[in-house]
Order: C-alpha cells, then structure tokens, then sequence
C-alpha cells in the first residue's frame, strides 16, 4: 500500500509532455455588408512572412474562427467593396494557448 502511494505520488510529479491545445481567435464582421479579410498565421511577427491562412469575405454578423498555434495576422480590405485592392494595415497578436479570443473587423 505504502509502495503504491509512492509510485503515484512521483507520477504526480512528473512533467507531462503532452502537446498544448491551440488558441482560437474569432474575427467578427459587424460593421460591413460583405467585406475581404486575410489571414496568416506562423511564428513571425512580420506578417508578411507568415504562411497565408486564406481570404475570405464576411458577410455582415459573420464570424471566422482561426485555431492558431502562434502568431495570427489579419487584415481587411480598406475600402469593403470597393475592390481596388487596397488593404489595412496588419493586426497581429499571439492568443495563448486553450484562450478564445474575439476581434472586431
């Protein structure tokens, strides 16, 4: 009995490596009827360096979720509808991981 509480008190103490659950950020349209937003994530806080999530146009009240391990970069379109092609500026934060997190476009 003795020998059994040991062994579970040094497993209680053993570091477990077991992978992190990824971060979730939620991008939210709530101010456009339609409007582009781009994504990248990676390790980089120079967003243009980082790999590209997608591009999407989110209607308005839509939400895009990004699971996301590391750094997360979004932009939207500058002038939504426009389609000239112009965009924002980059946002970018890391969300820690198993934190959900919201942003307004």
């Amino acid at each position: 009995m003795i020998a059994g509480v040991r062994v579970l008190a040094l497993l209680l103490l053993v570091p477990l490596n077991l992978p992190r659950a990824p971060g979730q950020l939620t991008l939210r349209n709530d101010s456009w009827d339609a409007v582009q937003v781009e994504v990248r994530v990676g390790t980089s806080g120079q967003c243009d360096t980082n790999e590209v999530a997608g591009v999407r146009t989110l209607a308005r009240d839509r939400r895009w979720v990004v699971i996301v391990n590391g750094v997360v970069c979004w932009r939207r379109e500058a002038q939504p509808g426009s389609g000239n092609g112009q965009w924002t500026a980059w946002q970018s934060g890391v969300v820690p991981p198993g934190a959900v997190q919201e942003a307004s476009l």
